[in-house]
């Protein structure tokens, strides 16, 4: 069984003392490709990086809503400029969260329209990260006029953004969110979704599942969540690996792990 981490921080200070041990746990547990998140200027370089020396590597470009005080004029071409010579798998992550700050909704409103007309120009998907701010994404996403592919990372929205999913094309990532006490109506919601609309992440090393031992979560901790995915569909591990992955390929058009 092979699987498919669409969404990490391999390049985060959490790996500085075993990254390589860490990406080989990982393979033996049959994750042999990732897709690492460079979030803003300085994650761009040090993703980069990972996508040079790490087989199997891929990489989405963008600027987290946490760091939207850093959009400017400037940014949006010098983010375009990495695009064009990097050709990441997508733009991201992306989107509002209203979490931690409330008072600069406006900036971060402006940072993702011109994250999603990025994607759109570049013909790939946006990955969104949204919390605590399910309205204000939705005023944002309904009222653009055309929208790249979008994905959902760490889904956890509320009815309104659920049935938005269900009534466009947009695709959503699974974690260790879904193992959470607190996660029932997401699990029925992700259980009853079309098996093509779902992927595996980690977000390592954020968001571990329930009852994994330590503080970190790694790679090689998607085989949890796609255990219990397996429950909710009715079906066996082999069956969401080879669906997950077959939807990651044609989400974010991802290649075969490199020779």
């Amino acid at each position: 069984m092979k699987f498919v981490d669409t969404h990490i921080h391999l390049d985060s200070d959490a790996f500085d003392e075993d990254r390589d041990r860490v990406i080989a746990a990982s393979r033996s547990a049959g994750v042999t490709r990732w897709i690492n998140v460079g979030y803003n200027e300085q994650r761009w370089e040090t993703t980069e990086e990972l996508v040079r020396t790490v087989n199997g590597m891929y990489c989405m470009l963008g600027l987290h809503p946490g760091d939207a005080d850093a959009w400017s004029d400037d940014m949006l071409p010098r983010l375009r400029g990495r695009v064009d010579a990097v050709r990441p798998l997508a733009i991201g992550e992306t989107g509002i969260d209203l979490h931690w700050r409330q008072d600069n909704l406006d900036i971060q409103r402006a940072a993702f329209r011109g994250q999603l007309a990025l994607a759109g120009d570049a013909e790939l998907p946006a990955v969104i990260h949204m919390r605590d701010a399910d309205v204000e994404l939705l005023d944002v996403l309904t009222s653009e006029n055309s929208l790249p592919h979008i994905h959902l990372h760490s889904f956890d929205g509320n009815d309104m953004l659920r049935q938005w999913v269900l009534e466009t094309d947009a695709t959503v990532g699974v974690g260790g969110l879904i193992t959470r006490k607190g996660s029932e109506s997401l699990r029925q919601w992700v259980g009853n979704l079309p098996h093509d609309r779902v992927v595996l992440e980690t977000d390592a090393p954020y968001l571990k599942p329930r009852r994994i031992r330590g503080k970190r979560n790694e790679p090689a901790y998607i085989v949890a969540v796609a255990k219990l995915l397996s429950e909710l569909w009715g079906t066996d591990l082999a069956s969401v690996a080879a669906t997950t992955t077959r939807n990651a390929e044609r989400i974010f058009a991802l290649k075969e792990e490199k020779a």
